[in-house]
């Protein structure tokens, strides 16, 4: 994508948030999302398909922090495979059970959303945001080198960019799994 192209979409973006008055780059403090089932909406209303999709993506790392993984299964439509690479003597179709060694035996890091930031909308179903995660103090997680390597040679991390999709329908799902940590 070219930077016409990309400035092209932000605009768009920023007249439709503030035609609807509702501005979609927030930072949530310690901020618990639920959401029971997928919100409707027409067509002509991204920016409350904008919200659907960050509702997810906070619900999601919060069911993941909070171990429900029955629920993290439901806003998850992303690939298994990488967890079951990591537990290949698990049931693939196990999907509650694979996220819950992801998080508490094999090195994803599944913490609470401390702010979130829509940065790219393509074809009005795929989202990404910027997010920063916390630490169970609240502090921002930053994942630093690893593997022996230095600062200067793989620099620390604060922000990962997750993916959003949502369907016709409004139901959304987040793509991505948590960071890892080798």
């Amino acid at each position: 994508m070219n930077l016409v192209h990309f400035l092209f979409l932000l605009c768009i973006l920023l007249v439709t948030a503030c035609n609807s008055g509702q501005v979609n780059l927030f930072r949530q403090e310690g901020a618990v999302a639920t959401v029971e089932e997928p919100h409707l909406f027409e067509q002509n209303h991204p920016a409350e398909l904008e919200l659907q999709a960050q509702a997810a993506l906070t619900d999601f790392f919060q069911s993941l922090n909070q171990g429900m993984y029955e629920r993290a299964v439901e806003l998850f439509g992303g690939s298994y495979d990488e967890l079951f690479y990591f537990n290949p003597k698990m049931d693939m179709d196990s999907h509650d059970d694979l996220l819950k060694a992801g998080c508490e035996l094999n090195g994803f890091i599944c913490l609470s959303t401390l702010s979130s930031v829509l940065v790219l909308v393509e074809d009005q179903q795929n989202f990404y945001f910027d997010v920063e995660f916390a630490n169970p103090d609240g502090s921002l997680f930053v994942l630093g080198p690893c593997c022996g390597a230095t600062e200067e040679i793989m620099s620390p991390m604060s922000v990962f960019r997750i993916h959003v999709r949502c369907d016709d329908a409004g139901f959304c799902q987040v793509l991505d799994l948590p960071p890892y940590v080798p």
